[in-house]
C-alpha cells in the first residue's frame, strides 16, 4: 500500500468521525432547540399568569386604596371624636373632630400628648373604659366622663370603646368613639333650674299667705312690747331680738318671692357709660356703711358709648347680688367691675359650642371680680342652683336670681375661680348694632 492509499484511508476515517460528531451535535442542537421551545412555552404561560396575578393585585390595591380613602373620609366627616390607642396606651390616630373636641389645633400633625391617659384623663365620671377594653376585650357603650382639654375648657363626653384585633384575633389596641354633650348637659341644668322655678312659683303664694300675715302680727306685737319694756333693758333686748328675727325672716321670704316671681322684662335702651356708675353709686348708698365701695374699670373698647337693652330695675338687682356676693366672700374683700367689648367669634374661642350669642355682631362683657378666697372646684357646678350656699347666713338665692335675670335678658353668665386668688363672674350681653360712636 503506497502512501496515497494510506492518506485516503485516514481521510475516510476522519470524515466518518466528523460525520458521527456532526450527527451527535445535530441531535444535541435539536434537543436544546426542543428544550428552548418548551421553556419558551413555560415562560409565555407563566408570564401570562404573572400578568393576570399582577392585574388582580393592582385591582385589589386600588380597591384597598378606595376603601382606605372612604374610611378616611368617613373619619374626617364624623362630628364625633375617634381616637385609636395601641396596647401601650399610646395614641396612634385622631380624627379632626377629636382634635377639635380635645382642643388640639387641626393643622397639628403630631399630637402634643401621645399618652392617652394624660390627654383624656377624666376629672369626673368613668376613666377606665379604654383600660377595661384592653384587658377584657369587652365593648363599653355610652359612659359619661368630664375632661379638661388642652385649651383649658371643661367638656362632658359620652364614650364608647371597642377592641382592635389582628388576623389571629389578638387585641392590638382600642378604638374609642366620643361625643361632646356639654351643651346638652348645660341645657339639662337650665331645664332643671326652670323646674325649680316653677315649683317655687306654686309655693310662693302659700308662703306669702301662711307665713307673712301672722309674721306681720308677731313683728307688730314685738315692737309694741319693746316699747312698753323700755324700763327693763334685759326684757327689751329680748323683744328687740324678736323684732330683728321677724325682719330677717321677712327678708328671706321677700328674696324667695323675688326668685319665684315671673316678672315681665321691660327693656329700655341704656348707655352703660352712664348707667353702671349710677348703679355702683346706688350700691354704695345702700351698703356703704358695711362694705367697701366697688371699683369700676373700662378698657378702651368698653369705655366707648355702648348701648344695650336692659330692664334697669331687674339688671340692677342682678348686679347688686353679684357685687354683694363678692364683698361677702371674705372679711376684707375688694370688688372690681370691669367693662369690655368682645365679639361672638371670640366667645366661640373661649367657650366653644356651649353658647350661641344670637345674631348680635358685638357683645359687652361685664366682669365682677373679687379678691376673696375663691370657690372650691367641687362647688362650681352648683353655685347657681337655688338654695345652695356655703355662707353661714346665706339663703342660696342671690346668684340664682342673678342667673335668672341675665338669662331673661338673652345674655349669659360664666364664673371662673381659683382657691386663694378670688372669683370672677362674667356677664355677656348683646349690644345694639351701630351703637358704637
Amino acid at each position: 500500500m503506497d502512501d496515497s492509499e494510506v492518506i485516503d484511508l485516514k481521510m475516510a476515517e476522519e470524515v466518518s468521525q466528523f460525520t458521527e460528531a456532526y450527527s451527535s451535535f445535530s441531535k444535541i442542537v435539536n434537543k436544546i432547540q426542543r428544550q428552548y421551545l418548551s421553556l419558551k412555552e413555560i415562560y409565555v404561560r407563566q408570564s401570562e399568569e404573572l400578568q393576570a396575578v399582577n392585574r388582580a393585585l393592582q385591582a385589589v390595591a386600588s380597591e384597598n386604596q378606595a376603601v382606605s380613602e372612604l374610611l378616611n373620609n368617613i373619619l374626617i366627616a364624623l362630628t364625633s371624636g375617634v381616637v385609636a390607642v395601641d396596647k401601650a396606651g399610646r395614641i396612634t390616630n385622631l380624627n379632626p373632630a377629636a382634635k377639635r373636641i380635645l382642643g388640639i389645633a387641626e393643622e397639628s400633625e403630631k399630637y402634643p400628648i401621645s399618652d392617652y391617659s394624660s390627654l383624656m384623663r377624666a376629672v369626673k365620671g368613668n376613666d377606665s373604659a379604654v383600660r377595661e377594653t384592653l384587658q377584657t376585650g369587652c365593648l363599653i357603650d355610652e359612659v359619661e366622663k368630664t375632661i379638661i382639654g388642652l385649651d383649658g375648657r371643661k367638656r362632658t363626653l359620652t364614650v364608647s370603646t371597642a377592641p382592635l384585633t389582628n388576623r389571629k384575633g389578638e387585641i392590638i389596641g382600642v378604638v374609642e368613639l366620643f361625643h361632646d354633650i356639654t351643651r346638652l348637659k348645660n341645657m339639662e341644668e337650665q331645664f332643671s333650674r326652670m323646674k325649680v322655678l316653677a315649683s317655687l312659683g306654686e309655693m310662693a303664694a302659700t308662703i306669702a299667705h301662711e307665713i307673712r300675715n301672722p309674721l306681720g302680727g308677731i313683728g307688730g306685737f314685738a315692737a309694741l312690747l319693746s316699747r312698753d319694756l323700755s324700763g327693763d333693758s334685759e326684757k327689751k333686748a329680748m323683744a328687740d331680738k324678736v323684732v330683728a328675727g321677724v325682719a330677717n325672716i321677712n327678708k328671706i321670704i321677700e328674696t324667695l318671692l323675688d326668685f319665684a316671681r315671673h316678672e315681665e322684662i321691660h327693656k329700655n335702651r341704656v348707655n352703660l357709660e352712664e348707667y353702671l356708675p349710677e348703679i355702683l353709686e346706688s350700691f354704695d348708698n345702700d351698703y356703704g356703711n358695711g362694705l367697701k365701695r366697688p371699683l369700676i374699670e373700662w378698657d378702651d373698647a368698653g369705655h366707648d358709648k355702648t348701648v344695650v337693652e336692659l330692664d334697669t330695675h331687674l339688671f340692677r338687682q342682678a348686679l347688686f347680688n353679684l357685687i354683694k356676693n363678692g364683698f361677702e366672700s371674705g372679711e376684707d374683700s375688694q370688688v372690681t367691675v370691669r367693662v369690655s367689648r368682645t365679639e361672638p367669634g371670640k366667645m366661640k374661642d373661649d367657650f366653644g359650642d356651649e353658647w350661641e350669642p344670637g345674631n348680635s355682631n358685638s357683645l359687652i362683657r361685664i366682669d365682677v371680680i373679687d379678691d376673696g378666697p375663691g370657690i372650691d372646684e367641687n362647688d362650681m357646678d352648683r353655685i347657681f342652683s337655688p338654695f345652695y350656699t356655703t355662707k353661714q347666713n346665706g339663703t342660696g338665692l342671690g346668684l340664682s336670681i342673678a342667673w335668672k335675670i341675665i338669662q331673661g335678658h338673652g345674655g349669659e353668665i360664666r364664673v371662673e375661680s381659683k382657691i386663694g386668688q378670688g372669683t370672677k363672674f362674667s356677664i355677656f350681653l348683646p349690644t345694639l348694632n351701630g351703637a358704637q360712636r
